[in-house]
């Protein structure tokens, strides 16, 4: 085997997913979202503002991206289970 998939994956320094298109639907809560954050940030006190909504914006990456992980692994996992059935059903119609 010439092209190694984990060693594309090992190697290279490109972001997993970074080539996945976006789509108008996430667009769409992007901008629901967006639109509800300055409601929140006109909410808060003018002092505090930027620092809440800092601490605020970090935990919610640090939560999504422990969610894309988790999604990521799952479907590894799925995927190898998937290859595997495949190719041991493969091998009992030889």
């Amino acid at each position: 085997m010439k092209y190694s998939v984990i060693v594309d994956i090992f190697f290279n320094d490109k972001r997993l997913g970074a080539d996945i298109p976006v789509g108008g639907e996430v667009k769409r809560v992007l901008e629901r979202l967006a639109a509800v954050e300055g409601r929140v940030k006109a909410m808060l006190p003018e002092d505090a503002r930027e620092k809440i909504m800092e601490n605020y914006t970090y935990l919610q990456g640090e939560l999504n991206c422990e969610a894309e992980k988790s999604a990521f692994a799952e479907g590894f996992k799925t995927g190898l289970l998937l290859g595997a059935e495949v190719f041991s059903d493969l091998n009992k119609n030889d």
